[in-house]
């Protein structure tokens, strides 16, 4: 057995449960931790990188793991809303906890020529987190071809030195190419490079980007910018400015 994984060096990933016990699950988490930790098995060795590097997997939007709060994560993302199975629906759904179940109230009832109930959807207000598919499975949300992966960094739980960070957005959309995900393995050892090459001792990777700003570790690390990045988060304000270290 390896020894490894303690102090200045790469953990065991955390990750979701993935396709064997999970229906909604974009990407098979524990074969893509595999694949990741196969890249980055010589930092589980060793004890001498800035800071520990902690790596989290959610295999869908409602993020079981704790990815956003970790050095690196990859997150699994649907992209297009479900589609609506009038027959299952009617057969099979509640349509009451099918419309209840919609985070953003894009799903509404709907009566079917033949008298029959269904729901329908609204895309526009869909966020394709697959909530509605876990308790009717007439709305399928799998869609091989679209969906994909996201990678977020800079995030962190402890309080030493600066406050906890939730983790940003550095790669919209990484193809979701079991079974090994070589474009996503690729780009986090890239990621952990730059930050092992750059970073001053003690220093997590979203403390390295937030000394040498964001604009630099793009460059650094090649990543391209996009629209994508671009966000003014007005939804997280209170959040963001919640932490354990009080000031008075």
């Amino acid at each position: 057995m390896p020894v490894g994984g303690t102090g200045k060096s790469y953990k065991p990933i955390v990750h979701t449960i993935g396709w064997n016990h999970c229906h909604t699950a974009v990407i098979d988490a524990p074969g893509l931790a595999k694949a990741i930790s196969d890249g980055l098995f010589e930092y589980f060795k060793r004890n001498d990188l800035p800071a520990k590097l902690k790596i989290a997997i959610a295999c869908c939007l409602n993020m079981c793991g704790a990815v956003h709060c970790s050095d690196i994560a990859i997150v699994g993302m649907h992209r297009k809303p479900p589609v609506v199975d009038d027959e299952i629906v009617a057969k099979f759904c509640e349509i009451p906890t099918t419309v209840a179940s919609c985070p953003t109230l894009a799903i509404k009832p709907k009566v079917l020529p033949d008298g029959k109930r269904s729901v329908e959807i609204n895309p526009e207000r869909c966020m394709y987190c697959g909530n509605c598919y876990t308790v009717c499975p007439g709305l399928n949300i799998i869609n091989p071809k679209y969906d994909c992966l996201s990678l977020w960094v800079g995030g962190k739980v402890p309080n030493a030195r600066s406050p906890p960070m939730y983790s940003r957005l550095v790669i919209p959309y990484l193809p979701n190419n079991p079974p090994r995900w070589p474009e996503t393995v690729e780009a986090i050892k890239k990621i952990v490079k730059a930050w092992i090459e750059n970073a001053r001792e003690d220093e997590r990777i979203g403390e390295w980007i937030e000394r040498i700003g964001w604009e630099k570790f793009f460059k650094i690390t090649g990543i391209p910018f996009t629209d994508k990045h671009i966000d003014d988060f007005i939804f997280s304000i209170r959040d963001f400015r919640t932490t354990t270290q009080f000031k008075f």
